[in-house]
């Protein structure tokens, strides 16, 4: 008989088995009936084993209990086949390993994407009647500790054409109380154009002294070159910036200075002196200039001296104001995505989506390794995918300064 009649043949003793199987059932059970081909294909592997292994002095030695999660409130019991000195060890095992697995994997996904440890709790319970603790989620977690530890010490490019840089707050406990601290978020553009996430710490302020030691980090961790640095207005982030990175540029977020001089405006005032203030920082075509942007600023000056003086007397100082027109002397392309730090923001986005779900957190450890996490998934659905195609342009326009 050829290969493919016994195949048949076979099939056909298959089916019939199953036919036979299925119609003994007093009750139409698809849990009872899935169980006993489980155990009886076990079995078989049994019996072939004990076959395969004659003269082992081994032999059949019963059968243990084992439950098998599923889609259900309530799991399976299956009888697990074994040999007298323990050595068999039927395939089903591994594909309950497997499915143990995936329960797990799944617990760490809904924990990633912000529900609580109590609601990845419930969830697994509801879904494959498994019990699964709030402490399990959390060492769970915990898994990507290790990952974030060698990933801190990885080396980085030695060339990036734009740093980002930004914190945001969350609650955290040191020793026993809460406070909030300020999560450091570094983010590269690379020469290929795609971003990367540089570096990620926690610190209970934000400064710049903090933040020339996270640019000394990456130094050490091989960065050699930053044509541009964009930040947030932290006083005298700037020297830090040139100490580390004499070479790069410095912008500051014009976003952040425009909120922080809207908050001192009056409210019948805001609309006028918003408008005004942007028209200041409208420099996104080939003509604008540094030099036509002071001129807006006199325009400001005249405009609102008389009700905010203390704004206008920053905005008119030069040293001041000097790190807000960085952006203008680079391509036009670019200016709009190195004007601010809100490229950063859709990924701040991100982080307190999940992290609020959370509340506070224990250990600080637990706060970085979760949005570590987070960070990543961000990276490779967005930035590995989607490289910024504008910055094939990013270049210095001397002649602009």
């Amino acid at each position: 008989m050829n290969k493919e009649k016994r195949m048949k043949k076979i099939e056909k003793m298959i089916y019939a088995g199953l036919k036979n199987l299925y119609k003994s059932q007093t009750e139409l059970s698809l849990d009872k009936f899935s169980v006993t081909i489980l155990e009886c294909l076990m079995l078989l592997e049994r019996e072939e084993y004990l076959e395969s292994h004659k003269g082992e002095n081994d032999a059949g030695n019963g059968t243990y209990p084992r439950s098998f999660s599923c889609l259900r409130t309530n799991s399976l019991q299956i009888n697990i086949p074994r040999s007298r000195n323990g050595k068999f060890k039927p395939l089903i095992l591994e594909l309950l390993k497997r499915q143990k697995e995936q329960v797990n994997q799944l617990a760490l996904l809904l924990y990633r994407k912000g529900l609580s440890t109590r609601d990845v709790s419930t969830i697994i319970q509801d879904f494959f009647g498994e019990s699964m603790s709030r402490s399990t989620v959390n060492n769970l977690a915990a898994s990507f500790h290790e990952i974030r530890k060698k990933w801190e010490n990885s080396t980085l490019d030695a060339k990036y054409k734009v740093i980002y840089c930004d914190a945001l707050y969350t609650s955290l406990k040191r020793g026993t109380s809460y406070s909030k601290e300020a999560v450091h978020v570094i983010y590269g553009v690379k020469e290929d154009n795609r971003r990367e996430l540089l570096l990620l710490e926690v610190n209970p302020t934000e400064g710049s002294s903090i933040w020339g030691e996270y640019l000394n980090k990456l130094r050490k961790r091989g960065v050699k070159n930053i044509d541009l640095i964009v930040a947030d207005g932290v006083p005298y982030f700037e020297d830090e910036a040139k100490k580390h990175f004499p070479n790069a540029d410095f912008q500051k977020c014009v976003a952040h200075l425009m909120r922080r001089f809207l908050i001192k405006v009056r409210p019948k005032d805001k609309k006028d002196f918003s408008s005004d203030l942007q028209e200041i920082f409208n420099n996104f075509d080939s003509a604008s200039t540094v030099k036509k942007a002071q001129e807006k600023v006199k325009i400001f000056e005249k405009n609102w001296k008389n009700f905010y003086p203390k704004m206008v007397e920053k905005l008119t100082c030069e040293d001041y104001m000097k790190h807000y027109f960085t952006y203008i002397n680079f391509h036009v392309d670019v200016r709009r995505m190195i004007y601010t730090t809100n490229s950063i923001e859709n990924l701040n986005r991100q982080i307190r989506k999940v992290i609020k779900t959370k509340v506070t957190f224990d250990k600080k450890e637990n706060l970085l390794d979760l949005v570590y996490m987070v960070i990543k998934d961000f990276e490779a659905n967005n930035w590995q995918k989607y490289p910024i195609n504008q910055f094939k342009k990013f270049k210095r326009n001397h002649q602009l300064i």
